[in-house]
C-alpha cells in the first residue's frame, strides 16, 4: 500500500463547520480532522458526491477574535463515515488562522475553537 502524501499536518479537531452548496443548501456539521489542505467531516452524504464544489464556512480565531472564513472546496470522498473535502485557494487571513489552530501547542487548552458558528 502506498503511503499518503500530505502537504501539512492533520489534527483531530472537532470544529463546527457549515457547508454551502448551490445557493440552496446549507448544513452544519463537525470536523473530525483538519489540515491546511482539507477536512474530514462527520456528515451524511446528503447529495454530496465526489467532485461536488462547496463552500466551507469556518469560525476561526485570529488576532484574539473570531472571524468567519469562507473556504472554497471540493468533495473528494463521501462514504458512510462522512465526507472529505479538499480546500481550494483561500486568502492569507484564513491561512494564518488555520496555521495558528493547527500548529499551536495550546489547542488542547482552548475549547473555544469548538463553538461559535
Amino acid at each position: 500500500m502506498k503511503a499518503e502524501q500530505r502537504q501539512s499536518i492533520r489534527k483531530k479537531i472537532a470544529l463546527n463547520i457549515i457547508i454551502n452548496h448551490d445557493l440552496a443548501y446549507s448544513k452544519r456539521w463537525k470536523t473530525r480532522d483538519l489540515s491546511l489542505s482539507g477536512a474530514r467531516l462527520e456528515a451524511g452524504r446528503d447529495g454530496l458526491s465526489p467532485g461536488t464544489p462547496v463552500e466551507a464556512v469556518l469560525t476561526l480565531r485570529g488576532h484574539d477574535e473570531y472571524a468567519l472564513h469562507r473556504v472554497p472546496a471540493d468533495v473528494v470522498r463521501a462514504d458512510r463515515d462522512g465526507v472529505a473535502l479538499r480546500f481550494r485557494r483561500y486568502d492569507d487571513r484564513t491561512y494564518t488562522a488555520l496555521v495558528k489552530l493547527l500548529y499551536s501547542s495550546q489547542f488542547e487548552d482552548q475549547g473555544s475553537y469548538l463553538g461559535k458558528v
